[in-house]
């Protein structure tokens, strides 16, 4: 891989999702903590469409990012991981009832979520950025987008701020995932994405994707972290603890060398 080396990001969420995952929480679902975790298996989800931090390869393997800093992070911890995909919009809510542990899938921090869910220590810096083809030329600010159908993910802070801040001047269009929103960009589906910008750097850079970024101004950035059940505080503890080990020795940046590019610094 080339150098990447740009400080990077990572977003997410809907407020809608959101609401209907504290909606739950009312129901006595019981929460697992280490202890119930290390007698069996640490559930851990990401949404497998979102490339290089989780995707299935050609194999069908769910691999990225964020599946290797999961099994390295359980490693530290001394338990067996289980790394599953589901898709993004009903993560928090499936966390809630309780189908999974964590979620080790660059979500990002926000007030909103933490209505439901907690958060690690950050394990890396997430912002937003607009897309757009290498021949566009009539985008250069936010005054730009009208009249221009946008593209996000469904659930993702990119999708949260396209809607927040449209007000009528543009038409918006929701994904899946990153692979099928760059396929609707360079198709014509959509005139603009909003996306983090690594996952859509390395993209750029691995299938030579004629997408540019075009810089608006200021957008929003949040860290990225892992989200658990509220009320687990010996997980939480051994999660903070266990990436404080392997950025320490290694681990971490082994993965960011392979995943994002060698010498990336995306903390």
């Amino acid at each position: 891989m080339k150098p990447f080396t740009k400080k990077i990001s990572q977003s997410l969420a809907a407020a809608a999702v959101v609401a209907s995952a504290v909606s739950m929480m009312a129901m006595p679902v019981q929460a697992r903590d280490l202890n119930d975790i290390r007698n069996d298996v640490f559930q851990v989800v990401n949404s497998g469409a979102y490339p290089p931090f989780s995707f299935v390869d050609i194999k069908g393997n769910l691999v990225g990012f964020d599946v290797d800093i999961a099994k390295a992070l359980a490693e530290k911890m001394g338990v067996e991981v289980n790394v599953q995909s589901s898709p993004w919009n009903g993560i928090i809510a499936a966390m809630v009832g309780g189908r999974f542990d964590a979620c080790i899938c660059s979500m990002s921090d926000t007030e909103e979520r933490r209505k439901a869910v907690t958060f690690t220590d950050p394990y890396y810096s997430a912002g937003l950025a607009v897309w757009v083809t290498g021949d566009t030329d009539d985008v250069s600010g936010l005054g730009d987008f009208s009249g221009k159908r946008v593209g996000s993910t469904l659930g993702e802070t990119g999708n949260q701020w396209a809607v927040e801040n449209a007000n009528g001047n543009w038409r918006n269009q929701t994904f899946q995932g990153l692979p099928d929103m760059m396929n609707g960009l360079t198709t014509g589906r959509i005139d603009i994405m909003i996306a983090d910008d690594v996952p859509v750097m390395v993209a750029i850079r691995e299938n030579d994707a004629d997408i540019k970024m075009v810089d608006v101004g200021k957008l929003p950035r949040f860290p990225a972290a892992i989200s658990i059940q509220k009320n687990k505080p010996e997980l939480l503890a051994a999660l903070n603890t266990a990436l404080a080990e392997i950025k320490a020795d290694g681990t971490y940046q082994s993965v960011v060398d392979k995943w994002i590019g060698v010498g990336a610094n995306i903390e």
